[in-house]
């Protein structure tokens, strides 16, 4: 083989190997998946007015530094991608929430594994205002994450949970959960913004909760159970009630018995005058009228009379 052809050849087996490397950088992607993050339920369509990231959930990946790179260009849940510039959309009952009581956990759903340095996850101060317009800053979000997951270098499996250490922060309201994938051999890392509803005052729920992992409970109202009878009655107050109940327990019956005297004696004279119904048009169908009989006795009075004619 010449030199010529062999540097062909060597040529096309480092282009192959970029190109794989390139690839197996672009695919490792991901996205949490539960809690519900703004992307997901873009992708679910349980969030409106989406744009792009509806088709890519798993893209939302900048240089690393963030959330305290981008300091108040209000722009984190996009890591600054106009592509996605809707998941800066901030304001009461813009995005749907889940409930915080229901969160033991994170999970994530990658394209493709890649190695990781760890996973971080960020939480909006207590005093963070959730009816407010503007969106998500790193002033908003507390200094030091509540978890971090250290992967020293490995990859993750196709879906990861991240269990909670410990209880989730103590807040009241709408909060948002800022959560950082950091790739390990790359420049860059992925973000993640989760909407919370943690109860109270400045709660969200009026919003459709439809990130909640637990069932959604009836709206229909149970019906009112009877009061109670009162339990300071004494011993005697209850023998008096119970003579009382089987007192009216007695009338009770009484009136069932008579009331269905009536209708026993009602179905008895409807058969008796059934009967003589029945009797009376036997009568008058068997008895004669007055002609009929008249014509007898003159009939039979006939050869009497012959019979006087002959004597005579």
């Amino acid at each position: 083989m010449s030199l010529r052809n062999l540097s062909v050849v060597r040529l096309f087996a480092l282009v192959a190997i970029v190109s794989h490397l390139l690839i197996a950088v672009v695919e490792a992607h991901g996205y949490v998946t539960a809690p519900a993050s703004r992307a997901y339920f873009c992708k679910t369509g349980k969030a409106k007015d989406c744009g792009e990231i509806q088709y890519e959930p798993q893209s939302v990946e900048a240089p690393k530094g963030l959330p305290f790179a981008r300091n108040a260009d209000a722009k984190l849940c996009s890591a600054g991608l106009t592509q996605f510039a809707q998941l800066d959309r901030q304001g009461a009952k813009v995005w749907p929430t889940t409930k915080a009581a229901d969160v033991h956990s994170f999970s994530w759903t990658f394209t493709a594994q890649h190695a990781t340095t760890n996973f971080r996850y960020f939480i909006t101060r207590p005093d963070w205002d959730a009816s407010s317009t503007k969106g998500l800053t790193a002033n908003d979000l507390e200094s030091d994450p509540f978890l971090t997951v250290a992967m020293n270098g490995k990859a993750p499996p196709a879906t990861m949970k991240h269990d909670l250490s410990k209880s989730m922060p103590t807040r009241t309201g709408h909060h948002i959960v800022y959560a950082v994938w950091t790739v390990d051999n790359t420049a860059n890392a992925f973000y993640q913004c989760i909407d919370l509803d943690f109860g109270g005052s400045h709660s969200n729920s009026n919003f459709p909760d439809v990130g909640s992992t637990s069932p959604q409970s009836s709206s229909t109202p149970k019906p009112a159970a009877a009061a109670p009878s009162s339990s300071a009655s004494s011993s005697s107050t209850s023998s008096a009630s119970n003579s009382n109940s089987n007192s009216a327990a007695s009338s009770s019956n009484s009136s069932a018995s008579s009331a269905s005297t009536p209708a026993s004696t009602s179905n008895t004279d409807h058969r008796n005058h059934s009967v003589k119904s029945k009797s009376c048009r036997l009568k008058k169908r068997r008895q004669p009228n007055s002609s009929a009989l008249a014509a007898r006795a003159d009939y039979r009075r006939q050869p009497m009379r012959m019979l006087k004619r002959r004597s005579a």
